[in-house]
């Protein structure tokens, strides 16, 4: 549980100033429930905390394959 006692809203948006300040954009879509299921084999496998690691990677891949 965090200690962090100011309001919800107050550290969402600082992780948010953080995220926007390292270049970070927040997206958000809606994929197939497959795909989500395969997304968290594969993050467990790797021991990724969230999808989002698994996500970055895979979009940067498809498009370095596509300038290829």
């Amino acid at each position: 549980m965090s200690t962090d006692s100011r309001p919800s809203r107050d550290r969402v948006a600082a992780t948010r100033a953080r995220q926007a300040a390292a270049g970070l954009v927040n997206i958000q879509a809606v994929m197939p429930a497959d795909l989500i299921a395969e997304m968290d084999r594969i993050k467990k496998e790797r021991g990724d905390a969230s999808r989002a690691p698994l996500i970055v990677e895979a979009v940067r891949f498809y498009i370095e394959n596509k300038r290829a």
